[in-house]
């Protein structure tokens, strides 16, 4: 997976909130969630995970806000290392899953059974996606890999978001190896995210539209397993 932009992970009790817990579709105690923001390049992924959080805050709920690679001090080392030309696609799977595996014991495992969502810029589909697929180590081994390692745990609600290609690239100034490479792999991405968007978590959002229906379409879904969350007991 390319780097997600967000902090560092920080944990804010209620109303600004940035590390927090995993959590299982309706499971026990305490609410925990788990929401992921998943896409391409230039897809919206990082401003409306920012709105989200934003809006938990108005609703004096806790909440974790973290990227990939990144968001502790130890896997903010690895981003430049990841974003280094040249790499191995293997290099860039471990050097992502060290990153994960660090944000896991640090700050998500420690907010478990406290109530706060977490929000996650690029998660376990865009590893899928950049190193199984377009990648071509296989979906099926980067799985494996994953959950050998402890570093596959599912969200409860993944948004993939989704524009044209055209019109994804045209909002961004390439930054970094992925942002740069050509309109055919911006292409494979695309079709290889909304191709895995199968599982009953996935929202597959257009991004086409303006930025304030696009949010309004996350808050209305966020509410609604919030909802039902509460309504089963969690």
């Amino acid at each position: 997976m390319p780097p997600g932009r967000h902090e560092l992970c920080e944990l804010f009790p209620l109303s600004r909130s940035h590390c927090s817990p995993r959590c299982s579709p309706c499971s026990t105690e305490k609410s925990k969630v788990i929401i992921s923001f998943e896409g391409g390049e230039g897809v919206g992924k990082t401003t409306h995970a920012a709105r989200l959080c934003s809006y938990l805050s108005e609703k004096s709920l806790p909440w974790l806000s973290i990227r990939e690679p990144g968001g502790s001090e130890f896997s903010e080392k690895i981003r430049p290392l990841f974003l280094e030309e040249g790499l191995h696609v293997m290099t860039e799977l471990l050097l992502v899953l060290a990153s994960r595996k660090e944000n896991i014991s640090r700050c998500i495992e420690p907010a478990i059974g406290t109530g706060t969502i977490v929000v996650i810029d690029r998660f376990i589909d865009s590893t899928i996606v950049y190193q199984g697929i377009v990648g071509e180590l296989g979906k099926e081994r980067v799985q494996s890999i994953m959950e050998q390692t402890g570093t596959w745990i599912e969200p409860d609600l993944t948004f993939v978001m989704d524009s044209t290609t055209e019109v994804s690239l045209g909002r961004i100034t390439p930054l970094d190896k992925f942002e740069q490479r050509g309109i055919e792999y911006h292409n494979r991405l695309r079709k290889a995210f909304l191709d895995i968007a199968t599982q009953p978590r996935h929202r597959v959002i257009n991004t086409d539209k303006i930025i304030h229906a696009v949010q309004e379409e996350i808050i209305s879904l966020v509410e609604r397993h919030l909802n039902q969350c509460s309504s089963h007991g969690r």
